[in-house]
C-alpha cells in the first residue's frame, strides 16, 4: 500500500471528491482533439505575462428562516454575496466589486424586501422566490444570484478589452465571446476512461491533456486538464491539477489557442502550501480576491443580530 497526501487543508474537504451517483456526462466526446492514444501536450514558451483577470464570488447564509403564508410553509434564508475581479499584478490588484443581499423563500412565496440596521447603516435584503420547497432550494437561489452577478461582471471585463485572458473560478455556466476560461479546482466527476486517465499522473507543470468535449443544453464546452505545478513525491496524482473549460461555440481552434495561453500563464500564479489552504490549485489572485470579498460582506454576527432585531420588531408590532 502506498499513501499519498492531498495538499489541501482538510477543513476545505478534498481536491478530488468523485461522486459515483452522478449520471454520465452528456455529449462527452473524448476524441475531440486527439483520436488516438493520449499523451501530454506542453504549453508553448511565452516570454511575458499577458494582462489576466480573475473573477470569483463568495456567498454566506446570514440567517436560515421559515416563511408562513396561509397554510403554506416554506424554508427561506437571508444571505449575502460578493463578486469581484483580481488583476494579474503582484500583489493582485482588486478591481470592481459588487455586493448583494438576498431574502430567498421557497414554494413560490415572494417576500417583501427586508431592511435591517447595523448602527446607522441600513442593510437591505431583496426579496426573491424559488418554486420548490426543499431545504436546499433557497440556497440555490442565493447561489444563482451570485453566479448571475459573476456573469455580468465577466461580460463587462470582456467588453472593456483590458484582459487578454479572463479566468472564472468554477465551471463555466455562462458564455461571452472572448478569452474566457472556467477553472475547476475540485474534481467531482471522472470524465476520462481508464486508458486516457493514465496521462494525468504523467503531466508536468504547464502540460495538459488533449481537449475533450462536453455537451449540455445550457452550454457546450471544450475541456482539458492542466497541471499547474509539479507535486512533491508524497503528493497524490491529482495534486496541482485543474480542469479548464471554454465555450465550444467558437470552435476547436479557438479552444486550442486558449489552452496554449492558459498553460503558459496559469502555472505562474499557482499558490503554495502554507500560504493558501487550497494550494496549489487556488491560484493566488483568486485567493487574495476571496479574502477581500469575505471582508466586504461585513461582520456575520452583527448582520445576523440586526436581522433578529428586525424580525423581533415585526413580531412585537404584530
Amino acid at each position: 500500500m502506498r499513501l499519498r497526501v492531498d495538499p489541501w487543508d482538510p477543513e476545505y474537504g478534498a481536491s478530488v471528491e468523485l461522486d459515483d451517483q452522478l449520471a454520465p456526462a452528456v455529449g462527452l466526446e473524448l476524441g475531440a482533439e486527439v483520436t488516438g492514444a493520449w499523451d501530454q501536450i506542453p504549453a508553448p514558451p511565452r516570454a511575458g505575462v499577458p494582462c489576466c483577470a480573475f473573477v470569483d464570488g463568495v456567498r454566506r447564509i446570514d440567517a436560515r428562516l421559515f416563511a408562513e403564508e396561509g397554510d403554506v410553509q416554506a424554508p427561506g434564508l437571508a444571505g449575502s454575496w460578493a463578486v469581484g475581479c483580481a488583476w494579474s499584478t503582484k500583489p493582485p490588484r482588486i478591481g470592481d466589486v459588487r455586493i448583494g443581499r438576498e431574502l430567498v423563500v421557497g414554494a413560490g412565496l415572494l417576500p417583501a424586501d427586508l431592511e435591517a440596521h447595523v448602527g446607522a447603516y441600513a442593510v437591505t435584503f431583496h426579496g426573491s422566490s424559488v418554486p420548490d420547497a426543499g431545504p436546499l432550494d433557497p440556497l440555490r437561489g442565493l447561489q444563482n444570484a451570485m453566479r448571475s452577478a459573476e456573469a455580468s461582471l465577466a461580460q463587462a471585463i470582456i467588453e472593456s478589452g483590458e484582459a487578454e485572458l479572463l479566468v472564472a473560478d468554477g465551471p463555466l455556466g455562462y458564455s461571452h465571446p472572448g478569452p474566457l476560461v472556467g477553472m475547476v479546482k475540485r474534481q467531482s466527476r471522472a470524465y476520462l476512461d481508464a486508458e486516457r486517465a493514465q496521462v494525468i499522473p504523467r503531466l508536468r507543470a504547464g502540460e495538459r491533456t488533449p481537449i475533450f468535449k462536453l455537451g449540455e443544453q445550457r452550454l457546450e464546452r471544450y475541456s482539458w486538464y492542466l497541471r499547474l505545478v509539479d507535486g512533491r513525491a508524497i503528493d497524490g496524482a491529482m495534486a496541482g491539477v485543474v480542469r479548464l473549460e471554454v465555450d465550444a461555440s467558437a470552435g476547436l481552434a479557438a479552444a486550442q489557442r486558449l489552452a496554449d495561453l492558459a498553460g503558459s500563464v496559469l502555472p505562474r500564479f499557482a499558490s503554495e502550501p502554507g500560504h493558501d489552504p487550497r494550494a496549489p490549485q487556488n491560484v493566488y489572485p483568486i485567493g487574495a480576491l476571496e479574502a477581500h470579498l469575505r471582508h466586504r460582506l461585513g461582520d456575520a454576527l452583527l448582520i445576523r443580530r440586526a436581522l433578529e432585531v428586525r424580525l423581533y420588531e415585526e413580531v412585537h408590532i404584530a
